[in-house]
């Protein structure tokens, strides 16, 4: 199995579609569900994570790498680097999408209403609810046919950006009309919604969400500032986007392989210990606070550190975490080992794992004084992309290709240069931390 990440500078066109209805602004968040069958704040730490050290709990990355669900382990790997720009015409067409969902939505809320009888009014709701379970399923068609096609070649990464931001606005639109659908049924005399029926399809409808997916998304609806360089990787069954964007390192990750849709149920506790065994340091960093929502096969917990957030989803069947969300202060990152290069300019670049964040330094070599300077990347022998610039502090936070790369800086109005050859290093993953919770026999080890 193939492994092609794509390293996209996603400079996406701040256009302003007129008369579009916004897509609901999800963030990339697993904010709480109202009434959710299942909430709660952890208050204490599994055994699985007290093994953490005391030391990370005040800064997790200024002393430890970033664990992260990873998509290593499958077979040959191939990478590019890529630059693409989202033209009108693309963001047209998306925000019109959008717009025809909302408007079926609001469609739908009216033939509701008008209906005669109670009756009626209770079947047109589950009719309604019934349609979105249709459109889940088209939805996860369309997720699986996009990966399977970045995977296999038959898409740019550009394509296949557009089409997650596609399909994450229609599963916004879906969770809002099941929540009105909720509602409504509410207002309805002796008829309510079982929560077994309406919250499955919520957790379900946000798995199509994401941290770069909604800044990706933000670009395409006409967002100033939120164009972005994204790190793409794809197995036939999984993803990893990644980014740098407002002083933080954004990363996504989804792994179907480790995820059973039919007929499974995670309890609370369970995915609690998942959870604690597959991020030990940020399970102590959290200080015990840790709130988790789920039900049916589907169980998150949003964990926020003084450095970062996390958000890990895990499911019923697998028992394993089969997605995060990760925003890591870059303040904070830990720099990694660092290689270094004098020319013309000092140039020292912090290594990191493929698609995490990449640190470039460059100042004067006379004077020590950092450097404004264009940063370069590319391949050895191959062209370079212009990454963006150092500035007054001479350094500029970026994402790492996969494989052996090239980074090449200039001074701004001056021909100073200096370029250096850097590897990646091995990700920290979720996985060696798991096995090693099992290896261990953690009395808390469920999965």
């Amino acid at each position: 199995m193939r492994v092609i990440p794509v390293l996209v500078a996603v400079l996406l066109v701040s256009v302003a579609v007129g008369g579009a209805l916004a897509v609901p602004d999800r963030g990339g968040t697993t904010s709480a569900v109202p009434d959710s069958p299942t909430t709660t704040t952890a208050t204490e730490t599994p055994d699985a994570a007290e093994s953490a050290s005391t030391a990370t709990v005040a800064a997790i990355n200024g002393t430890a790498p970033i664990r992260v669900l990873s998509l290593e382990g499958n077979g040959s790997v191939a990478s590019d680097i890529d630059v693409v720009t989202v033209d009108a015409g693309t963001a047209t067409t998306f925000g019109a999408n959008a717009s025809a969902e909302r408007i079926e939505t609001i469609a739908l809320r009216e033939r509701i209403a008008s209906a005669n009888t109670s009756d009626e009014r209770q079947i047109r709701i589950l009719d309604g609810l019934n349609e979105v379970d249709k459109d889940l399923i088209t939805l996860h068609s369309r997720h699986r046919e996009a990966v399977a096609a970045y995977h296999a070649g038959e898409i740019s990464a550009r394509e296949f950006l557009i089409e997650l931001a596609r399909v994450r606005a229609e599963a916004a639109v879906l969770e809002d009309r099941v929540r009105m659908l909720d509602r409504l049924a509410e207002e309805t005399d002796d008829f309510a919604l079982d929560d077994s029926r309406v919250f499955p399809v919520v957790y379900d409808l946000r798995t199509f969400d994401g941290p770069v997916r909604s800044r990706t998304t933000a670009a395409l609806e006409g967002e100033p500032g939120a164009s972005t360089r994204v790190y793409v990787e794809a197995t036939e069954s999984g993803i990893v986007l990644s980014t740098v964007a407002d002083g933080r390192y954004v990363r996504e990750a989804f792994r179907g392989d480790l995820r059973e849709r039919d007929d499974t149920s995670i309890d609370e506790e369970t995915a609690q210990n998942v959870t604690a065994r597959s991020y030990p340091e940020v399970w102590a960093a959290t200080g015990g606070s840790v709130a988790g929502q789920g039900s049916g096969g589907t169980f998150l917990f949003d964990l926020s550190y003084p450095n970062g957030t996390l958000t890990a989803f895990v499911g019923g069947g697998t028992e394993r975490v089969f997605m995060e969300h990760q925003r890591v202060d870059l303040a904070a990152v830990s720099g990694g080992e660092a290689v270094t290069r004098t020319l013309d300019l000092a140039l020292t670049v912090n290594r990191t794992f493929p698609g995490g964040p990449l640190r470039v330094a460059v100042t004067d070599p006379q004077t020590g004084e950092p450097v404004d300077a264009v940063v370069k990347i590319g391949r050895e022998g191959g062209e370079s992309t212009d990454v963006g610039t150092t500035g007054t502090d001479g350094v500029l936070w970026t994402v790492s290709p996969r494989g052996e790369f090239v980074v090449t800086v200039v001074e701004v109005g001056s021909t100073e240069v200096s370029t250096i050859n850097v590897a990646p290093t091995d990700a920290v993953t979720v996985d060696e931390a798991f096995t090693s919770a099992d290896d261990s026999g953690s009395s808390n080890a469920t999965g």
